[in-house]
């Protein structure tokens, strides 16, 4: 049975993001979920920073106490994100649960390569 753990309503000028019409970019995040068999599945478009990251982090702790362990994300359709999606995705991954990233956009794309540059500079110096 496929349950949905969170409803965004989808935008006046359409369906969510990407299905079926060409996506636009959207600076307004939008976030569809569902939870089958301990996998919580999401999909998330527009742009997300600190501020609008906070409800996604709220969904995955939801998620989380219905029994998810594995999180299946899709971000081909993220415009913008910084630090705050890393964060929100570290703390998934701390709890000792596992995250799969599907689709990524440009944006999800560069932060990764950001952060994991940073990572690796850190290793790299003495006593890091």
């Amino acid at each position: 049975m496929d349950v949905p753990i969170l409803s965004v309503p989808a935008p006046r000028d359409g369906a969510f993001p990407g299905a079926g019409s060409p996506a636009r970019p959207r600076p307004l995040p939008c976030v569809r979920a569902t939870l089958l068999d301990g996998v919580l599945s999401v999909t998330l478009a527009g742009e997300f920073d600190h501020h609008t990251c906070a409800p996604l982090h709220g969904l995955l702790a939801r998620g989380a106490a219905h029994g998810a362990r594995r999180l299946v994300l899709d971000t081909a359709l993220v415009s913008f994100c910084d630090s705050a999606l890393l964060h929100v995705l570290d703390q998934w991954a701390l709890a000792g649960r596992r995250a799969e990233l599907v689709t990524t956009s440009r944006a999800v794309r560069l932060l990764l390569a950001a952060a994991g540059r940073a990572r690796a500079r850190r290793r790299a110096r003495p006593g890091g």
